[in-house]
């Protein structure tokens, strides 16, 4: 089921599934269908597969006893579910426990563990920013391979050039995998449209109108899906499963690696798009009378906080994110100049936050890359401003520094493993 405005968690997280045959199509951009399947097991089995997958991929491997616990299935649905996986190739039966996951012997005959097969599906993720693109390889359970950071020929004067090598590079790492590809996904900065993978708008790479999923997922044939989304919305993705969005019932995200800032919500682990580009975080007007904004406006939070702002850089010239840490680095020793200017980008943060809490009530806010900093050296000042809020005031949200290690990369793993976890066939039926 989708709801307006809500991408359907199907693409993104497995769900429950409904009783009786299902028929699941999944498709690229412009509504081209590549995969459509109609269950041909019992839906509790298969529902009971997904299930287990899911949970395998999201702990990286448990014993079959405690998988079976956990799900409160029947043993016999569970070992059904083992089996059918087993099959698939997407997980493997490892040696029997000999010890209970608290660190207790185990009680009767031990249980084998269940963990991702090594020679399962992989997919492929990327990040792309204004001058190079960060590629990474990941397996079932979350773990991705090296980071390989690849220069790309003048991304903003020629996209359609800078994704097919971007999609050169992709299948070169696919290939070198020697496994299965279940997907691909690549997270950018900008207005990226949820449903199609139109960049709308990307400031900082000069892009405007990009059909950047249709020329990948054109250039990528071979691989099942091919998408392309907005880096705080896998970022946010990747705190909420793996780090400190864990348990949140919606989660705001506010991102920034150096240029821009991003931001997504979640509802139970749902992204809220809007009709397709929601929640452009970078936009807000935290100062009507502050800088021109590249988008047109005056005093958006993005040329106020983010890194380039906090540098005192042009568009043209926005710096390294070296000086950024060097910068909160000196404020955090006290030096007066570093403190004021960290002071005063953190209060147009902390206004951005009031407003955004008062629009969508989160119970949590996560603050990822440069904008973590700002409530490491100055959390008086986010405080202050986010307190004006009425809806905070109720019921104040946490406020935390995000915790999981390149978590564009990381969500983009997630994403790009969901139709997969959710219909463990996928890899399995005919195109």
């Amino acid at each position: 089921m989708r709801r307006e405005g809500w991408e359907t968690s199907e693409t993104l997280l497995p769900g429950e599934r409904l009783a009786g045959s299902v028929t699941t199509s999944y498709v690229r951009p412009m509504n081209k269908v590549v995969v459509q399947t109609t269950s041909a097991y019992p839906q509790p089995s298969e529902g009971a597969a997904a299930r287990l997958l899911d949970l395998v991929h999201r702990t990286g491997g448990l014993t079959r006893a405690e998988a079976t616990a956990r799900l409160d299935l029947p043993r016999s649905t569970a070992g059904e579910a083992v089996a059918e996986l087993v099959e698939l190739g997407l997980i493997e039966l490892g040696p029997a426990a000999r010890q209970a996951a608290g660190g207790g012997a185990v009680r009767g005959r031990p249980s084998p563990l269940l963990r991702p097969d090594p020679a399962g599906p992989v997919v492929v993720v990327g990040r792309l920013d204004s001058s190079e693109a960060e590629l990474s390889v990941a397996g079932l359970g979350g773990t991705a391979g090296p980071r390989r950071r690849i220069p790309l020929p003048s991304p903003g004067s020629d996209p359609r050039r800078a994704l097919s090598a971007l999609a050169a590079r992709m299948r070169q790492a696919v290939e070198e995998s020697g496994r299965p590809c279940a997907g691909a996904a690549v997270g950018l900065a900008g207005m990226v449209r949820a449903t199609d993978g139109l960049v709308h708008s990307a400031l900082h790479l000069n892009w405007t109108a990009v059909p950047a999923a249709e020329i990948l997922a054109a250039e990528l044939p071979e691989i099942p899906r091919v998408d392309v989304g907005k880096d705080a919305s896998f970022a946010a993705l990747a705190e909420h499963r793996r780090g400190a969005g864990r348990g949140a019932r919606t989660l705001l995200m506010l991102a920034c690696e150096h240029i821009g800032i991003g931001g997504a919500v979640l509802q139970q682990g749902v992204s809220f798009t809007g009709a397709g580009n929601a929640v452009e975080a970078g936009h807000v007007v935290v100062d009507p009378a502050g800088p021109r904004c590249p988008c047109g406006m005056r005093g958006c939070l993005e040329v106020s906080a983010d890194g380039r702002a906090l540098l005192g850089r042009t568009p043209a010239d926005p710096g390294d994110p070296a000086e950024v840490k060097e910068l909160f680095r000196r404020a955090a020793a006290g030096e007066p100049g570093a403190a004021e200017r960290i002071g005063a980008a953190a209060r147009c943060l902390g206004r951005a936050l009031a407003s955004l809490a008062n629009l969508f009530d989160p119970d949590r806010m996560v603050l990822s890359g440069v904008l973590g900093e700002y409530l490491r050296v100055a959390p008086g000042r986010i405080h202050e401003e986010l307190a004006a809020s009425v809806v905070a005031r109720a019921q104040a949200p946490a406020v935390v520094a995000g915790t999981v290690a390149g978590p564009v990369l990381s969500g983009a793993v997630e994403h790009a493993f969901g139709p997969l976890l959710a219909c463990p066939r996928l890899l399995a039926e005919p195109a």
